[in-house]
C-alpha cells in the first residue's frame, strides 16, 4: 500500500519467484518489511511449487503489502517476468525467496535512481550466510567488466521501463538469466551504479541453482560471446567504456517532490539522534563514536550514523549492527550540495531531535540551513583537540558557525580552556564528557595468556615489548617512533626488547621501509581488531604524537595495566599524572635520546613499573569506564533535550564519579527533584540531592557496601539535621526507587551503608544510582562527600 493510497502506485515492486522454498520465504518477506523505505509493495509469484508446506503456506500466506500469483511451472525468468508485468512500482528489486535484504537497499537504490536519470540498475557487495559465511565485493561496475563477467548481484533493483526496453528476462537462456538482461539493459544505453556496502545476504544452502550454474560458467560466457557478437567485437576493438560515465545526478528537495515516499516509522518514545562523521575507517575519533552507539540503549535511542567524506570502511559492519541506520554517504553523491538535500530528508522523516557533529565539515557548513529548516533540532559539536598547525583543525572550523552550534561536547578541560580563551565561545555551550573503555575488554592478560600471546605473535617469552598502537599518518609521526626504537635497540646489547606497530595509514610504505632493518625486532602488524591482545603482551605503550585529543589508545593501555611513555603534549597532559601513573616526556632538541632512557629506566626498574601499573588501570576505573562514559552522554542528551544545564561538582578526577547534577528522570512523576549549586543556605523543608551516583554495571552477589562520610562541612545545622541516602535502580522507562536510609546529624555523619541482595531485590547487571538528601531549617552546604561503591560476593 502506497502512502497515499490504492490510486497511486508504490515506488519499488519487489518481485519474489518461489519454487518449493517456503521453509525460507517468510523470512525473505520480513527483511522487506523491515526495509526503512516502506512505500512498496511484494508480489510472490508460486512457480508450480510441489513441496506440500510451501504449497499450503502460498495458500495461507498474509503478510503487509504482500500478494500472491500463481503459475505452472516455468522456470525463474518466466516467473519475474509475470510478477513484473503486474508490478505497479516505478522501480523493481528482484529477491530470491530464500535470501533476505539490508534494511537500508531499498531506500538508497531510490535515492541513486531518483538522481541519476541515466542509471537504469543499481547493484551492491553481497554476504554469504547459511553454509557458507564470506562477503563478495565485486569491482566497480563498467560495461567492459560486465561483459567479461558476471560483477553485477542477481538481486538488485532496476527501473521498470528500462526492463520492457530490454523485453524483460530471457525465459529461453541457457542459465545466468541476471547476467544477460544487466547486459541488455547496458546495450540500450543504461548505467548501472554500485553501492559498496553489504545490503544483500544470499543464502547458501545444498546444491542450488546458482551452485549448478558454477559449474558451467565459462561454457556459458562463450554462449554470451555467440548471442551478442557485435557488442563483444566492440569490446574487443576497446570502444567500450572502463568505467561509470560522469554523472548526471539531479539534485532534488526532497520535502517538496511531488511523490514523497513513506519511511519505516521512527518510534517517538525512543531520543532520535544522528550522528555525522567523516568515514568509518579505524581511528580513535571513529572509536569513540563506535563506543558510543554500541554503548546506548537500543530500546532508548533511534540512532541514524551519516558520513561524509568517501573512504574505505573497515568498520561499516560493526557500526552497522549496533546503530539502526546507516547512510554514508559519499557512495552515494558525489558532492556535497548533493548529500545535504538527503541529509536534510533524513533529519525529517526520522523526526531527528539531536544532530552531534564530529569531525565533519559537510555537517558543519550546512548547520545555518539545518537550524533554518528546523530550529527544534539540538545541534552538537564534537570536538578532540585544538590543532592549529593543520587545515582541517575543527576547533577553528566549528567557531564560524557558533550561533548554530546549541552544545559542544570535548573530552578534557585545557580544551575548554582554549575554546574560551582564545575563540570566546561561551563556556556555558562546553560540557566536558570524558572517553571510557571496556575494563572487561581491556584487562592486565594472566600469565597464562601472556605466554600463549607471544608464541601466537612469534614473541620469544622472556622479551619486553614496546608497543605503537595509532594510525601511520603525519598526526601520529609513527617514524619518529621508528627512530626511538632504532636507539634503543643499538644500545640494547642483551637483546632485552621487541617492537610491535600497529595501525594503517598513508604512510605505510614509508613506515614499512624505515623498519625493514629493524626486522625482526620491529613488527608491523597493520590495522587489527584485537588490540586488547596486543596490550596483554605489551611492557609499555609509546606514544610519538605531537598532539592528541584525550586518547582513546592511551585509556585502553592504561585500562590494561600498561603504563604509557608519551610525549608532554596536549592530550596526554590532560590523562597522565607524570611518574604516577605514565611517564611524560619534554620535547627538547633531544627527546628521543630522553624518551629511550626513560622507557629503558621504566622497564628495568620492575617496582616503579608494578607501581604505574597498578596506579594506570586505578585510574581508569574510577574515572573512565565504558559505563562512565555512556551514563555521562545519556545525562547530556537527555538535559540538552529539556534544556536544562547539566552542572556537576568538579570531582570527576577524584576517585569516583559523584556530582551534583539536575534529576531529569524519564518519568516526571519518578524525578526527585531540583538541585541546588554550591555553597547555598537550604530553606527549611527543602531538599539538596545528588543524582546520578553510578556504580557500575555490577553483577550483585550478597549485598553492595557503600561507605562514606556525608554532610561533610555542614555548617550551621540544626540538631534535626537529617541526611538520607536513597539507593535506585534503572528500570526500562525510569528509575525505580530501591529503599532509603536516614541518618540524623549535628555536623557530619560517617558511616556505612549496605544494601542487600535478597531484601532489597537488586537483580544481577542491573544499574544502580545513589541520591543524597540533606533535611533540616538551616542547613549551609560547603562541600558534599565522595561515595563509592563496592560489590562483595
Amino acid at each position: 500500500m502506497s502512502l497515499w493510497g490504492n490510486n497511486v502506485p508504490p515506488w519499488v515492486s519487489i518481485v519474489i519467484p518461489c519454487y518449493n522454498y517456503g521453509e525460507f520465504l517468510e523470512e525473505a518477506i520480513d527483511s522487506c518489511l523491515a526495509s526503512t523505505l516502506q512505500d512498496f509493495e511484494i508480489i510472490v509469484v508460486n512457480d508450480g511449487s510441489t513441496d506440500p508446506f510451501t504449497v499450503e503456506l502460498l495458500k495461507q500466506l498474509h503478510k503487509p503489502k504482500t500478494r500472491v500469483i500463481h503459475q505452472k511451472n516455468q522456470g525463474v525468468s518466466a516467473a519475474l517476468n509475470n510478477g513484473i508485468r503486474e508490478a505497479r512500482g516505478k522501480y523493481i528489486f528482484r529477491l530470491d525467496a530464500d535470501d533476505r535484504i539490508h534494511p537500508t537497499l531499498l531506500e538508497k537504490g531510490t535515492w541513486v535512481m531518483e538522481t541519476r536519470p541515466e542509471v537504469g540498475f543499481v547493484t551492491c557487495h553481497l554476504k554469504m550466510f547459511g553454509n557458507e559465511s564470506w562477503t563478495w565485493t565485486p569491482p566497480p561496475y563498467s560495461f567492459e567488466r560486465l561483459l567479461n563477467e558476471n560483477i553485477v548481484i542477481g538481486n538488485s533493483l532496476f527501473r521498470k521501463v528500462a526492463w520492457e526496453q530490454a523485453n524483460g528476462f530471457e525465459e529461453q537462456g541457457d542459465g545466468y538469466d541476471d547476467w544477460e538482461f544487466w547486459i541488455k539493459l547496458a546495450a540500450k544505453g543504461w548505467e548501472g551504479f554500485q553501492i559498496p556496502e553489504v545490503l544483500f545476504f544470499y543464502r547458501r544452502h545444498g546444491f542450488t541453482r546458482s551452485a549448478e550454474l558454477l559449474t558451467r560458467y565459462e561454457q556459458i560466457k562463450r554462449n554470451m560471446r555467440q548471442k551478442y557478437p557485435d557488442l563483444y567485437q566492440a569490446l574487443d576493438q576497446g570502444l567500450l567504456s572502463k568505467g561509470p560515465h560522469p554523472s548526471n545526478m539531479q539534485i532534488t528537495d526532497w520535502k517538496y517532490a511531488a511523490h514523497p515516499y513513506a519511511t519505516l516509522p521512527v518510534s517517538r518514545q525512543k531520543t532520535r539522534l544522528m550522528l555525522m562523521m567523516p568515514w568509518l575507517i579505524v581511528g580513535g575519533a571513529e572509536k569513540f563514536f563506535l563506543d558510543l552507539i554500541e554503548g546506548l540503549p537500543r530500546e532508548l535511542y533511534h540512532i541514524t550514523l551519516v558520513t561524509t567524506l568517501r573512504a574505505e570502511s573497515p568498520w561499516f559492519e560493526r557500526f552497522d549492527s549496533c546503530s539502526d541506520e546507516v547512510f554514508q554517504m559519499p557512495l552515494l553523491f558525489d558532492t556535497p550540495a548533493q548529500m545535504e538535500p538527503l541529509i536534510l530528508h533524513l533529519i525529517e522523516t526520522r523526526d531527528i531531535q539531536i544532530v552531534h557533529i564530529n569531525n565533519s565539515e559537510v555537517g558543519y557548513n550546512m548547520l545555518p540551513r539545518l537550524k533554518s529548516k528546523f530550529p527544534h533540532v539540538k545541534t552538537v559539536s564534537l570536538l578532540h583537540d585544538y590543532v592549529p598547525e593543520l587545515a582541517w583543525d575543527h576547533v577553528r572550523h566549528s567557531r564560524q558557525y557558533d550561533n548554530w552550534i546549541d552544545k559542544y561536547t570535548i573530552c578534557k578541560a585545557s580544551l575548554k580552556q582554549t575554546m574560551q580563551e582564545l575563540f570566546q565561545i561561551d563556556p556555558q555551550k562546553i560540557d566536558i564528557v570524558p572517553n571510557g573503555v571496556d575494563t572487561e575488554l581491556f584487562r592486565p592478560g594472566t600469565t597464562e595468556e601472556v605466554i600463549a600471546l607471544k608464541q601466537v605473535f612469534g614473541i620469544p617469552s622472556d622479551k619486553k615489548v614496546i608497543s605503537y598502537i595509532a594510525r601511520l599518518n603525519t598526526d601520529k609521526d609513527p617514524l619518529k617512533f621508528i627512530s626511538i626504537a632504532q636507539k634503543i635497540i643499538a644500545s640494547d646489547t642483551h637483546d632485552r626488547y621487541r617492537f610491535i606497530m600497529v595501525g594503517d595509514g598513508p604512510l605505510r610504505d614509508q613506515v614499512e621501509h624505515a623498519a625493514a632493518p629493524l626486522f625482526p625486532k620491529l613488527l608491523i602488524f597493520g590495522a587489527r581488531e584485537d588490540v586488547h591482545s596486543i596490550l596483554k603482551i605489551t611492557d609499555l605503550l609509546a606514544s610519538t604524537s605531537p598532539s592528541e585529543g584525550f586518547p582513546i589508545s592511551g585509556l585502553e593501555a592504561m585500562a590494561a595495566a600498561v603504563p604509557v611513555v608519551a610525549f608532554s603534549v596536549r592530550g596526554w597532559v590532560d590523562l597522565i599524572d607524570p611518574n604516577v601513573d605514565g611517564l611524560l616526556i619534554a620535547r627538547t632538541s633531544q627527546e628521543e635520546e630522553d624518551f629511550m632512557m626513560q622507557a629503558i629506566n621504566l622497564l628495568q626498574h620492575a617496582e616503579w613499573h608494578q607501581s604505574i601499573r597498578s596506579a594506570a588501570r586505578n585510574k581508569v576505573l574510577s574515572n573512565y569506564t565504558r559505563h562512565h562514559f555512556i551514563l555521562r552522554y545519556r545525562n547530556f542528551y537527555e538535559y540538552l533535550l529539556a534544556d536544562i544545564p547539566m552542572q556537576t561538582i568538579d570531582s570527576m578526577e577524584e576517585e569516583n564519579d559523584l556530582g551534583l547534577v539536575r534529576d531529569y528522570s524519564f518519568n516526571e512523576a519518578n524525578r526527585c527533584g531540583e538541585p541546588y549549586q554550591m555553597p547555598f543556605v537550604l530553606p527549611a523543608g527543602e531538599e539538596l540531592q545528588l543524582t546520578n551516583v553510578f556504580l557500575k554495571n555490577i553483577v550483585v552477589g550478597n549485598r553492595i557496601q557503600i561507605t562514606g562520610t556525608f554532610g561533610v562541612h555542614n555548617i550551621g545545622a540544626d540538631a534535626d539535621t537529617v541526611i538520607t541516602i536513597r539507593l535506585y535502580r534503572e528500570g526500562a522507562h525510569r528509575r525505580e526507587l530501591v529503599t532509603e536510609i536516614n541518618h540524623t546529624v549535628a555536623s557530619h555523619v560517617t558511616g556505612v551503608i549496605t544494601f542487600n541482595h535478597a531484601e532489597h531485590g537488586l537483580h544481577p547487571t542491573q544499574n544502580f544510582f545513589m541520591c543524597v538528601l540533606a533535611h533540616g531549617n538551616h542547613v549551609q552546604i560547603c562541600n558534599i562527600c565522595h561515595l563509592s561503591g563496592v560489590v562483595y560476593a
